[in-house]
Formats: C-alpha cells, structure tokens, sequence
C-alpha cells in the first residue's frame, strides 16, 4: 500500500516551492544588479555572460515594448496555474512541480513589472542578466517558467495519470 500525501501537504510542498522559486529569482536580482551595473562577467567567453538589462517583453526579451500587456497576462494567468496545480494533485508529481515553477516564475517577473524602483511604479520592466550570445537574455524567473513549462507539457502528454500517450503503468485498484 502506497503511502500517499494529503493533498494540505502537497499544497505545502508546492508553495514552498513557489516561494523558493520567487525568492531566488529576487535574491539574484538584488544581489547581481550592483555587481553587474557597470561591467558583464563572462563565464564562458562571449558566448554565456551576466549581463545588466531591462526587459520590456516577455521572456527571453520577445515582444519587446509590451510590458503592461504582460503584466496583465501574469495577473491573469497565476490564477489559472493556482487551479491547475490543485487540480494534479490527483494526477502526478510532473505537473505538480511544473505547475509551481510556472507560478514562481510569473510571481517574480510579475514583482519586477509591478515595483521595479528605478523605473517608477509598475514600470512593466524585468532585470535580466543571463546573457547567452545570438539567443536571449533571461532571469532566474524566465528559467523557472521555462522548466515548468517543459515539465507540464511531459505531465500532459506522458506521465499524468490521464497522460495523452501515457509511459507509465496505470496503478490498478489491487495495487491501492
């Protein structure tokens, strides 16, 4: 017999992981803006550097000059996120974690937009300082959105339990 959690406790693990996912996206943030203000540091070559910028798009910089259209879209979407991770926690722990990566990374982004001092109040801008060259430059938060977004998509489509090409083995009702 399977030792299961309940789901108050699954719901603790996973603001758990949200609030980690938001304070080291801040963390970084405040502790590589002065580092990074006046200089890059390369950590392999010019291809991959830390880099100072504010991003006025989405992630990875697309759509740039639409920061209040995403702030609108984060506000919008974290609710969405909120259910669908209460929602797997009858299904599996792949949507689970992808589910709260995609929640931490909007809260992050979403404080920059939102208090983003130098700017002004609800600047719409995020600090990005991931350089890598010919590609983008992205956040601790865009990186979370990013593994969530690729560990909720395996969810849906391999490893929950109502998987669209489902890879693991169904648990029977003798199993339970």
């Amino acid at each position: 017999m399977k030792n299961k959690l309940k789901k108050w406790q699954l719901a603790t693990i996973y603001s758990a992981v949200i609030v980690l996912a938001v304070v080291l996206d801040q963390l970084s943030k405040v502790l590589l803006e002065p580092v990074l203000a006046d200089k890059d540091i390369s950590i392999i070559g010019n291809w991959f550097m830390l880099s100072w910028t504010l991003n006025d798009g989405a992630a990875f910089g697309m759509l740039g000059g639409q920061n209040i259209f995403f702030f609108i879209i984060t506000v919008a979407a974290c609710p969405l996120f909120v259910y669908l991770l209460i929602r797997s926690f009858s299904e599996g722990v792949w949507g689970q974690v992808g589910y709260s990566f995609i929640i931490g990374g909007l809260i992050g982004n979403a404080i920059d937009r939102l208090f983003l001092a130098q700017e002004g109040f609800f600047s719409g801008y995020v600090r990005d300082f991931f350089y890598v060259k010919g590609f983008a430059v992205f956040n601790v938060a865009d990186s979370f959105l990013v593994v969530g977004t690729i560990c909720a998509v395996l969810a849906l489509l391999f490893f929950d339990k109502n998987a669209v090409f489902p890879v693991l083995k169904r648990e029977s009702s003798d199993d339970k």
